[in-house]
């Protein structure tokens, strides 16, 4: 954990010895409509639905011309995943674990006229809890678009965003479960 704050102090810094224009401090806000999904199905496994997914976070828009800069930062991700048992022939109840996990996204961000942006990248997702489920720790993806409105430094942002976790996990399973989301971030941000 100290390391992956070492880093993500580096990258802050770093990107403001070369800012030009102003940049962009964000938290925010978001709930999302999630999956664990596997590229095949397989007969006999455990049903896994997920409810109660929320997000919260940081993130740092480092402007590197008018309308293009690198998005950084940090998420807090927190799903819970209602597992039910193959059915084997006698009643098994289901049970509920949670998902919790740390992302840092690499986002480049492309400002489109004046309220309009769409954003893009890999994240770097570190599983926090312990689960029956394939780990979800690796390099994901996030592609979103959204809006943004300036009251003098301040703003308010709305971001839509699809997010693939586990692209390239970490741990390898032979069939490995991938959480897929839709997420919608609400936020307040500061203009440096």
């Amino acid at each position: 954990m100290r390391h992956l704050l070492t880093l993500i102090t580096m990258l802050l810094v770093s990107a403001q010895a070369f800012s030009q224009n102003a940049n962009e401090l964000k938290v925010y806000y978001g709930i999302a409509d999630s999956e664990l999904l596997r590229k095949e199905s397989l007969d006999g496994a455990a049903g896994y639905n997920n409810d109660n997914t929320y997000e919260f976070g940081i993130k740092y828009l480092n402007k590197l011309t008018e309308r293009f800069g690198i998005e950084t930062g940090i998420n807090y991700l927190h799903s819970r995943v209602k597992i039910t048992p193959a059915f084997t022939g006698t009643q098994v109840n289901p049970h509920f674990e949670n998902l919790d996990m740390l992302t840092v996204p690499v986002l480049a961000n492309y400002t489109l006229g004046k309220y309009f942006f769409v954003n893009g990248g890999p994240l770097i997702d570190f599983q926090l809890s312990d689960a029956s489920f394939d780990s979800q720790s690796g390099i994901g993806y996030s592609l979103g678009v959204g809006g943004k409105y300036h009251f003098d430094r301040f703003l308010i942002f709305l971001n839509p965003n699809f997010k693939r976790h586990a692209v390239i996990p970490f741990t390898k399973e032979d069939y490995q479960q991938k959480l897929t989301e839709w997420n919608l971030q609400l936020g307040i941000g500061y203009t440096f």
